[in-house]
């Protein structure tokens, strides 16, 4: 059945659904609720302050405001009683909408104020009763009803929470008219009896239809234990394939030598930490064994320094190095960072001995671009910095031996390989500034082995954080104004959300005109944005760094790798729009110098559930600089694939995965994937076929990385 006939879809929604992967009744099956709201009746309210419920009844009464700021009242009443509804905005239309013996649903939170003798129902959402929905008294048979993730582009249809959750109902409704069976099952029998897991048609009936909370739990685990272990069955594999192919590259050289010429050109110690990594690293590339490795370490922990050192081992053995980065200014960054690094080393070395960087980004002039493969191809380039322009097939080594992915979140599985392939077996090192917790790290990361940087260099004085509203504005530019007095530099930052990404960077360059012709008349204010060119945003950043810039305006190009001393503030707008990783990242751009940093977070206050939650979770920004903390916080709001940022196919999208909650599942199902991996690398043996159709079917992308097919 084509989506487009289900009751409540149509034309255009069909068409927002299929922008999120919705093309036919059958995907509806991959949607799983993100919570849940109780059904009640009128004369319980009592017993629900300050919790979210769904009420049903009939409109007995309508209240227009007396005032532009008051709300409209919907007086709404079951056969156990009546509630209040008030309803703020658009009043006119509401009085049009909400007419009298009309039945609806409503979705709100009990106050904790009474009026009257009676409490009222902060307004969420409603549905009003359809007399021709066949399915609609079956739907308000659950006491549970579910609440499903909703997109922007289906809120742009004019879809809500309820009509989503009805629309999903009804899905379901017709599947099961069609297909008694609903789904094939994904699990062989042992491994669901030896766990104690029901079925997956079970799970899926009981998260969607739930009769009490314990099944929901129940279901989701079971749904999750099969999230998590197709993703270590990947991981057992992409492990299995590195340890059983030809023997890595033995890195011989003297290591402490090494050291010590890097010793004598730094200005500062390295930490207990990064010796105790930098060790972790020699002895992994000291062995015959290819290298895969993991380095992450909070904002301003000191990775690029460990990587550096690294390089330098390669390098020294004479072998080249690509280090890969998620953005053209990153790269630049870094290619800057290595260029003066290798610049004081080869000032104590003969020419031989020198060390060659290159940069291959986007927006080189062609002359410039064949020279700099030419020196790569002939192994004039000792250290290749790039985008993933590194691993286009114009790109040739002449002798890879070392590879370092910086944001290692930012590349999908298929380019992390590809880059690989550009040498023999090299050794891999991937960083990321962003702190993940244990069990994202077991999951996400468990074909690598792990090196954590966990002190800060000494003398970092911590950044105070606060959480400020629209209204208190005029106090920060104030605040802004002196410490620019001090002699200091400020970053604002608007957010540029993927889904709305025209209309963001318009509003942001708007709010840049009104800072610089209203705000601040008299100051140097300057903007940079992802969709600049390259040479356009070195040169802001240039210019920002040599202090011709007071305030930088600006979006999220600038969450990784801009390390400005003199900046002290961070102004971030909209701060409700960010992931708390994402906001921790962006802090870690004040605080490196000496001077005491600030960041305020100005949050827009709505009211909405959803603003609601996480305004209560950014406070952990304000008692907190521990990324590991915040990552924590920021998984159980966002989920794994939205706190990495990306959503890669096949890898991370959970929908049922709590790995806040699912350590224990983790942990079983992973034990399980590699015995089964370490026993069967193939999955040829009969007791694994349907592991190895379910693996063929969905996760196509990863196959040929593992020589199964």
């Amino acid at each position: 059945m084509d989506i487009k006939f289900l009751k409540g879809v149509g034309e255009k929604r069909a068409e927002a659904f299929e922008k999120i992967g919705i093309t036919k009744i059958e995907d509806f099956l991959s949607f799983i609720p993100r919570d849940y709201i109780e059904r009640i009746e009128i004369k319980d309210v009592f017993k629900y302050i300050g919790k979210n419920v769904l009420v049903a009844g009939e409109v007995i009464d309508v209240r227009l405001p007396r005032k532009s700021n008051q709300p409209l009242t919907v007086h709404l009443k079951d056969n156990t009683g009546a509630t209040e509804i008030p309803i703020f905005g658009a009043s006119e239309f509401r009085n049009k909408q909400f007419r009298l013996k009309d039945k609806f649903i409503f979705w709100g939170k009990v106050s904790d104020k009474f009026y009257y003798g009676n409490n009222r129902l902060e307004y969420r959402d409603h549905l009003k009763f359809d007399p021709y929905d066949k399915y609609f008294s079956d739907f308000l048979k659950f006491k549970f009803i579910p609440l499903y993730e909703l997109s922007g582009v289906l809120k742009k249809t004019f879809v809500k929470p309820l009509l989503l959750s009805k629309i999903l109902f009804n899905a379901f409704r017709e599947l099961l008219g069609q297909n008694a069976n609903l789904t094939t099952e994904s699990l062989p029998y042992d491994i669901l009896k030896e766990n104690n897991l029901i079925s997956r048609k079970d799970a899926i009936l009981r998260i969607n239809f739930p009769h009490s909370l314990e099944q929901v739990e129940i279901a989701r685990q079971r749904l999750a234990f099969e999230e998590i272990f197709y993703l270590e069955i990947i991981m057992a594999l992409r492990k299995s394939s590195l340890h059983n192919s030809v023997k890595g590259i033995k890195f011989e050289k003297d290591f402490h030598a090494i050291i010590e010429e890097v010793k004598k050109v730094l200005s500062f110690e390295l930490t207990n930490a990064q010796k105790k990594v930098i060790n972790e690293i020699y002895k992994d590339m000291n062995s015959e064994r290819v290298m895969n490795r993991l380095l992450q370490g909070d904002v301003g922990s000191g990775k690029t320094i460990v990587a550096l050192i690294a390089i330098m081992i390669a390098v020294d053995n004479g072998y080249q190095t690509a280090f890969m980065c998620p953005t053209e200014i990153l790269a630049e960054q870094h290619y800057k960072t290595v260029s003066d690094f290798a610049a004081k080393i080869n000032e104590g070395r003969d020419k031989e001995n020198q060390i060659k960087v290159s940069i291959l980004v986007g927006g080189q002039k062609k002359k410039l671009r064949e020279e700099i493969l030419q020196d790569i191809r002939l192994g004039k380039t000792h250290i290749a910095i790039g985008t993933h322009a590194l691993f286009q097939d114009k790109v040739e080594f002449n002798d890879l031996g070392f590879v370092v992915i910086d944001e290692q979140h930012k590349f999908g599985v298929m380019q992390r390989a590809r880059l690989k392939q550009k040498g023999e077996n090299p050794d891999t090192l991937v960083m990321t500034a962003t702190p993940i917790p244990r069990t994202l790290a077991m999951t996400y990361y468990g074909d690598l082995d792990v090196s954590i940087i966990d002190e800060m260099p000494k003398g970092r004085i911590p950044i105070i954080t606060k959480i400020r509203y629209d209204d208190d504005k005029q106090k920060i530019f104030e605040f802004v104004k002196d410490k620019i007095a001090e002699g200091r530099q400020i970053y604002i930052i608007y957010p540029i959300i993927e889904e709305s990404e025209k209309l963001d960077l318009k509003s942001a360059e708007e709010n840049f005109k009104i800072l610089k012709d209203r705000f601040f008349t008299g100051y140097k204010v300057d903007m940079i944005h992802g969709r600049m060119f390259w040479y356009e945003k070195e040169e802001v950043m240039q210019k920002f760094k040599d202090k011709e810039i007071d305030i930088l305006v600006a979006t999220t190009v600038i969450e990784v790798g801009i390390d400005i001393p003199n900046a002290t503030v961070m102004i971030i707008e909209e701060a409700q729009r960010f992931g708390l990783s994402q906001l921790h990242q962006l802090r870690g751009r004040v605080g490196r110098g000496a001077e005491q940093s600030y960041c305020v977070l100005i949050a827009r206050q709505e009211n909405n559930y959803e603003s609601e939650i996480f305004l209560k979770r950014l406070k952990i920004m304000e008692e907190t600089i521990d990324g590991f903390k915040i990552a924590e916080a920021d998984m159980e709001i966002r989920g794994p694939g939205e706190f990495f940022g990306i959503r890669q196919s096949g890898v991370l999208n959970f929908s049922s995965t709590d790995l806040n909650k699912d350590k224990d599942i983790v942990v079983k199902a992973r034990n399980i994937a590699f015995k089964i991996i370490d026993e069967d690398p193939q999955l040829r043996k009969p007791e694994h076929s349907m592991i190895r159709k379910v693996f063929m079917e969905n996760y196509e992308d990863a196959i040929y990385l593992m020589g199964i097919a």
